[in-house]
């Protein structure tokens, strides 16, 4: 991996680091799909696979992590 790519990796995974913790293991989550995205876009490079596909299906995935926990912190809140 090349240097300037390790460092925008880590640059990313010291901000998400930072973010809010919008529910039980959202950081973890996000992380987890950003890696997912990294490495499809290494894939994309070296085998031109339908990255904007991946991508989006990892980005809906994490939107439904975060739908999904946070209606189940709601319906903990009205009871």
């Amino acid at each position: 991996m090349p240097l300037n790519e390790r460092k925008t990796i880590s640059i990313i995974l010291e901000e998400c680091r930072k973010l809010p913790e919008r529910c039980p293991g959202y950081r973890d989550e996000l992380i987890d799909s950003l890696s997912d995205i990294i490495q499809a876009e290494r894939q994309h490079r070296v085998q031109g696979t339908n990255i904007q596909q991946r991508v989006s299906d990892k980005c809906n995935a994490a939107g439904r992590f975060l739908a999904a926990k946070r209606g189940q912190l709601e319906a903990s809140d009205e009871e």
